[in-house]
């Protein structure tokens, strides 16, 4: 009573095997759609290509975007990143989420860089960072982002606020306006436009990206055998 027995062509076993396997495809796929509407490409170049990894943007762009092994942890970061910068957004008295674009002169071009920050306010640029472990030093890569932010935005100074997505705890850091930074962002724009327009491998790449156990670059193996990095 209560259980049906198969029709010959699947004991069941076979059955309770096959119906697990369609929930995991099922879960995956709901995973992977959400990350492709959240995490879209919706400009040529984004600041974010040149702040990250360069080659890894380059990849994208020329394969398609690529998720990996670590995509549901992903998920709950982008989650808590937006419930929190909406709350921002209204204490700060900011707008989320503004989308700006930059034109740049590069090899006889006028390319544009779009850029969007998580909050603008009438005084400074913030960007919300969900992680882990509070870092000692915000990054690189996201101090370069700020900065970047900073010109687009027509700020002087912002804010990278990095909030532990287990226990609640922050860390701010306060950046102003800093020429060199800024210099080198340029250089990667012009190097990355080129290497789009002539379909070659950036010079820029973020190697500390590379490999990290399960969140090892997707595209780790194509970067490798074009001998763009010797390891």
């Amino acid at each position: 009573m209560g259980h049906e027995r198969g029709d010959g062509n699947m004991n069941g076993l076979d059955e309770i095997i096959a119906e697990e396997e369609a929930i995991n495809l099922a879960i995956d796929t709901a995973i992977y759609s959400y990350l492709q509407r959240r995490t879209k490409i919706y400009a040529d170049i984004q600041v974010t290509d040149l702040v990250y990894c360069p080659r890894r943007a380059y990849f994208e762009k020329k394969y398609g975007k690529k998720h990996n092994s670590n995509d549901f942890s992903l998920i709950v970061g982008i989650l808590i990143h937006d419930f929190i910068l909406s709350s921002l957004a209204e204490e700060l008295n900011g707008d989320s989420e503004v989308l700006t674009v930059e034109v740049f002169n590069i090899d006889g071009d006028f390319v544009k860089v779009y850029a969007m920050c998580d909050l603008l306010t009438d005084k400074y640029v913030l960007e919300l960072k969900t992680c882990g472990r509070l870092p000692n030093e915000p990054r690189d890569s996201h101090v370069m982002q700020l900065e970047a932010y900073l010109r687009f935005f027509n700020r002087e100074y912002g804010y990278l606020v990095y909030v532990n997505r287990n226990n609640g705890d922050r860390r701010i850091f306060k950046h102003y306006r800093d020429d060199t930074i800024y210099d080198e962002f340029k250089q990667r724009l012009d190097d990355f436009y080129v290497s789009l327009k002539y379909d070659r491998i950036p010079f820029y790449y973020n190697e500390n990206l590379c490999v990290i156990g399960k969140r090892k670059c997707p595209f780790y193996d194509i970067c490798y055998e074009s001998s763009a990095i010797q390891i």
